[in-house]
């Protein structure tokens, strides 16, 4: 028996040691008042990954090592998401307040100005940070942005503005019966059909673990962000949408597209509203050929212009 469980003991500290090695190192970064965890791999130009309300920095996991071939790649876990402190009863996240935390640690890691890649909410802290703070920010990468602000008022956005309304009415349902199950599941169908039920149990629990800090986004304090307002933002842009997700969702990223100064419009085939995670290898490719035009430390992004993404409409 002794030698049994000297052998268990072996293996069991080789399994811990080999995932220990091939874990990424979390760090912190103190910013804005709060700890912020975040990962970091690869050198180069700075790229930060900005996470939508779902996920934490993990939902970047099948970037990080393609990007860090090229670049030095941040990605952090916004306020209030795992595996930072958890909200208390006053906890402000606020839009406004989570540009703040974004613009403080890119000038805490002295890193700006950088490639911002957001996704969802994660995409309208990228755009506020570029209108408020335009030094800090090289490139944008926005993943079906969350500024619904661009729709207008006509008859070519009613069914986009619907569909908003519908889903917002469902989740202020869901959001009363304090079930985080409920709640994950719900809004990943709505979004992503089809990717909750085929998911593996560590991608449900880091959707689970995020359940307060969603909650918090979805009914948190937003900024104004119309079409004349994304008129302001000069940097070079590339905006994405998921063939398979909502058509609202679709609509208000090809708006955003068309409002910004110097943007292409991508749609990803066979993507939902999750692009990176159930389309990673197009979602990657079409990344990192917008970013190569960009690299170069030094250049002027506007006299890179010509660079043209062959979208799908």
């Amino acid at each position: 028996m002794k030698i049994v469980e000297k052998i268990g003991a072996i293996f069991f500290a080789t399994v811990l040691t080999a995932t220990a090695a091939s874990a990424q190192v979390v760090r912190h970064v103190a910013a804005n008042g709060l700890s912020f965890a975040y990962v970091e791999a690869g050198s180069g130009p700075p790229v930060v990954l900005v996470h939508g309300s779902m996920f934490d920095y993990r939902e970047w996991s099948k970037q990080i090592k393609p990007l860090a071939r090229h670049y030095r790649v941040i990605a952090y876990s916004r306020r209030y998401h795992w595996p930072n402190d958890v909200p208390t009863a006053n906890a402000d996240a606020s839009l406004e307040v989570q540009v703040e935390d974004l613009a403080a640690i890119i000038k805490t890691l002295k890193i700006g100005p950088v490639h911002l890649i957001g996704h969802s909410y994660g995409g309208a802290v990228a755009l506020q940070l570029t209108l408020r703070h335009s030094e800090l920010v090289r490139t944008l990468v926005l993943v079906e942005p969350g500024v619904a602000g661009v729709l207008t008022d006509g008859p070519e956005d009613e069914a986009a503005r619907k569909e908003g309304q519908a889903g917002r009415a469902e989740m202020t349902e869901v959001f009363a019966s304090g079930n985080a199950e409920r709640i994950m599941r719900t809004y990943a169908t709505r979004v992503a059909p089809g990717a909750y039920e085929k998911a593996g149990r560590e991608v449900r629990q880091g959707l689970l673990d995020n359940a307060p800090a969603f909650q918090l986004d979805y009914n948190s304090r937003r900024l104004p962000f119309t079409c004349e307002i994304a008129g302001q933002i000069t940097a070079p842009a590339l905006v994405l949408a998921g063939e398979r997700s909502p058509t609202g969702l679709q609509r208000i990223a090809a708006k955003a597209a068309g409002c910004l100064k110097s943007a292409r419009f991508v749609r990803i085939p066979k993507a939902t509203h999750w692009i990176p995670h159930d389309q990673p290898q197009k979602f990657n490719e079409t990344l990192l050929g917008f970013l190569a035009h960009y690299k170069q430390t030094g250049i002027n992004p506007a006299r890179r212009l010509s660079y043209v993404c062959h979208s799908r409409s």
